[in-house]
């Protein structure tokens, strides 16, 4: 999976304005699961992969929609502009919203084709056990805050003794 030099452009400015490490994931989300999302300090779940990278970002989608898209499908994350949904996903700050294509440059609607079998292996309804986050994004222990001493308001030398 890759993206445009569009979705790049709108990756690498999300990349200038926040400070957490960015993620693409595709299939998180409740009402377009098949459109992907970009977030800050995601975690993208157990059973997600890479399955490529978009301006240096790494795109994870789960293995039930990998399943959707064996191989080299040629999927290819593009960018619309005024194309507005709520959603969390970090690109509608500015206006726009990832979609997929394929390489012809067509718009992926998966809701258009006969439904697929899931395999029970891939299925998001299976049963899971422990999850752990991936490597990539472990971050170490936050260093310890550094005090300030502040002077209370009503100190000695704030009071004024004159009435």
């Amino acid at each position: 999976m890759t993206g445009t030099i569009a979705a790049e452009r709108v990756v690498e400015q999300a990349g200038r304005d926040r400070r957490g490490t960015l993620v693409f994931t595709i299939g998180t989300g409740c009402c377009e699961s098949t459109a992907p999302f970009l977030y800050e300090d995601f975690w993208p779940g157990p059973d997600s992969e890479p399955v490529g990278e978009v301006a240096g970002v790494v795109v994870f989608a789960p293995a039930y929609l990998r399943a959707l898209y064996p191989g080299d499908d040629g999927v290819v994350i593009d960018v619309e502009h005024g194309l507005m949904a709520e959603s969390m996903s970090i690109e509608t700050e500015y206006g726009c919203r990832f979609v997929l294509r394929d390489r012809a440059n067509v718009l992926i609607d998966r809701r258009a084709q006969p439904a697929r079998e899931v395999p029970e292996s891939v299925s998001a309804l299976r049963a899971r056990g422990l999850q752990e986050l991936p490597e990539a994004l472990r971050r170490g222990p936050e260093p310890p805050p550094t005090s300030v001493t502040r002077q209370s308001p009503n100190s000695a030398s704030d009071v004024d003794s004159g009435f």
